[in-house]
């Protein structure tokens, strides 16, 4: 039985609801990442960062999180503007991988603003970065710093392309036959979920979203990576090099 990490985020949900005859462990992004590099987790919805550095390892499989709007669950939540956060602290959660990575990209190439520091999510900042079910929580039980920035919309007005935030893969040492066995039961399972959407919506009430408001949350993501989705993914890969670059 293949060792599957499990997202426990709502954006996740289409997913998981139905998936079957694999072992699930929930895991945050970050860690799901660590899992896959250190074996002991054969297949999951990898952070697009994490995915990359491990593409070595993996076979991708045309499944992912993307939007080709606002994300609604990774927010700068800060006391100004992106533009004006040259010199500030910003706080990061831990869970995540890719978000933050968007995030100093959106900060160095689009605004070129250099932030001061770069801290957890518990210490003093002028600005916090959260995701997945936290930070949509954050955002309706009231917002830590007046200024809300979703970073899928900023990415998506600034190149032009859907916002990736996660790529399905499995370990490319697992047999074709169980690879395909899983590309198979992902995809029923994802018909059924978003075909079930309102069921996942009367039981995932836990994120303070109401029943529509979840509803309008799942159907602004895309579930199954496109032409666009790939172009876009390639973008990421090319700014992260010029970044890099930068630096040196």
């Amino acid at each position: 039985m293949l060792r599957v990490g499990r997202i426990p985020y709502l954006n996740c949900e289409p997913f998981f609801s139905h998936l079957r005859g694999v072992d699930l462990v929930p895991l945050n992004p970050r860690a799901l990442g660590r899992a896959m590099a250190a074996g002991t987790r054969d297949a999951g919805p990898l952070s697009l960062v994490d995915f990359l550095s491990l593409s070595g390892t993996l076979a991708p499989l045309p499944y992912g999180i993307a939007t080709s709007g606002p994300a609604r669950s990774v927010l700068l939540f800060s006391h100004r503007p992106l533009a004006e956060l040259a010199g500030a602290v910003i706080g990061v959660t831990e869970e995540t991988s890719t978000s933050v990575q968007i995030l100093k990209l959106l900060l160095s190439l689009k605004y070129e603003v250099i932030p001061r520091h770069w801290v957890g999510p518990e210490e003093p900042c002028d600005a916090l970065l959260l995701i997945g079910d936290r930070a949509i929580r954050a955002l309706k039980l009231g917002p830590p710093f007046p200024h809300v920035t979703d970073l899928g919309s900023e990415w998506v007005r600034w190149t032009g392309l859907p916002c990736v935030f996660a790529r399905w893969g499995v370990r490319a040492s697992v047999p074709e036959t169980e690879r395909l066995a899983l590309e198979g039961a992902l995809s029923e399972a994802l018909d059924r979920g978003l075909a079930g959407l309102a069921a996942i919506a009367a039981r995932r009430r836990d994120t303070g979203f109401a029943e529509d408001e979840v509803l309008a949350y799942l159907r602004g993501f895309t579930y199954r990576l496109g032409a666009e989705e790939e172009k876009a993914i390639a973008e990421f890969s090319r700014l992260q090099d010029l970044l890099e670059d930068e630096r040196c």
